[in-house]
């Protein structure tokens, strides 16, 4: 497969707040801005297939490497909010950003510092490797969560790159569906994205956190690269058919919160031609846009069978 991603960068975040989700994500998590701008109304509709509205992009990265989280405050501000309050059970969007943490104590502490706060106790996760981990999680502005994940007994250089500081790199950005395996076929049949990391889990902690109510069954597929990039989680929490409301109709921009996440590609034609085959929504066009930090580059946005979007970005082969 000539055509596919190369490197996965992390969410998209529409944001009423500019300013409270800056000090969540470079006060307490790191980040430092990569890149700031302002859309016209040509550029925002070319680049997020939103029209009649501006916005202003914050490129924000971990420093000594390329991930990070993309901030768009659209203008004017939707109303809407995907995810109210940010926890639930409800499929078919993203929900989480998840960062590595090498000491909870002082990450909470961090977190409490700035203001914010975790939604309830932290949860205790067991794999059938025998890797052992705590999982705290943030409620964030604009209805997204961010969780803070410490391996009790694994390797965290195993998962991230960044391992010497307080808070990773973004390790993966995830959110729970209906189905797992119609995403495996768009990840890995028009992206070229392998499912790096598979895993399940019962927890009962873990279901109180998220609000089943109980023990809760959940099976993940992660895709990209485990280590070099944001991997893309899908989530399955056990639930029975229809028992988790779908978003797939309310998780797109300009709506508030995750809204996509993303991807660098070679062969952008390619990929979109696949998807076009495959019956795949083109949430916005193939377009030429000036996007910093690089410059004048070919565009497209793609939802898959989930509703998540992908913000396509073409890297130039020679």
């Amino acid at each position: 497969m000539s055509a596919r991603v190369i490197s996965s960068d992390g969410p998209v975040i529409s944001t009423g707040d500019l300013a409270r989700q800056r000090a969540l994500f470079e006060g307490v998590f790191g980040l430092v801005p990569a890149a700031e701008q302002s859309l016209d109304e040509a550029s925002t509709t070319a680049l997020f297939g939103v029209p009649a509205r501006t916005a202003r992009l914050v490129q924000l990265v971990t420093p000594g490497t390329r991930i990070g989280v993309m901030l768009v405050a659209f203008d004017p501000v939707s109303d809407t909010v995907i995810r109210p309050g940010g926890v639930g059970i409800q499929s078919d969007a993203l929900k989480m950003v998840d960062f590595f943490t090498t000491d909870l104590e002082r990450a909470v502490a961090r977190l409490r510092s700035f203001g914010f706060d975790l939604i309830g106790p932290p949860a205790l996760l067991e794999l059938p490797t025998g890797e052992f981990f705590q999982e705290a999680h943030i409620r964030a502005p604009d209805g997204v969560m961010a969780a803070m994940i410490h391996p009790l007994r694994a390797r965290i250089g195993d998962y991230v790159s960044v391992t010497d500081r307080l808070f990773s790199e973004v390790q993966s950005s995830s959110g729970p569906v209906a189905e797992l395996e119609p995403v495996q076929a768009f990840y890995e049949q028009t992206l070229g994205l392998a499912c790096g990391l598979e895993y399940r889990f019962e927890s009962e902690s873990f279901g109180r956190m998220i609000g089943t109510g109980g023990a809760t069954l959940v099976r993940a597929r992660n895709f990209g690269r485990v280590v070099e990039d944001v991997m893309l989680g899908v989530i399955h929490y056990g639930l029975p058919p229809g028992f988790a409301p779908s978003l797939r109709q309310v998780c797109r921009a300009p709506n508030r919160g995750l809204v996509a996440v993303q991807l660098a590609v070679e062969g952008l034609d390619e990929v979109i031609g696949r998807a076009a085959a495959a019956g795949y929504e083109l949430a916005a066009g193939l377009a030429q846009v000036d996007l910093a930090p690089w410059g004048r580059i070919r565009t497209a946005t793609l939802r898959g069978p989930h509703g998540v979007a992908h913000l396509l970005r073409e890297i130039p082969t020679d």
